[in-house]
């Protein structure tokens, strides 16, 4: 008998591939965005993703409400 729990561990890894993934590098995702990606909760995105705010180049702004918005800083050549 399979024990009660979470069976898949979604990792800060995880989180990273799907900002590298896409199309449009520069676009800022939701929480939902990246848990819809990696087939995860919204609260294990959300925790994820100020982990990796507070360890990397991750950053986040409100964007409206309760609403908050995510992305890696494109770095532009001078």
């Amino acid at each position: 008998m399979v024990e009660p729990g979470r069976e898949t561990e979604y990792t800060e890894s995880d989180v990273i591939e799907v900002f590298r993934d896409r199309e449009d590098y520069a676009e800022p995702l939701t929480a939902s965005e990246v848990a819809e990606e990696i087939g995860c909760s919204r609260r294990t995105a959300l925790n994820r993703l100020h982990d990796l705010q507070e360890e990397t180049d991750v950053t986040s702004k409100k964007a409206g409400g309760r609403s908050r918005v995510w992305w890696i800083p494109v770095l532009m050549d001078e």
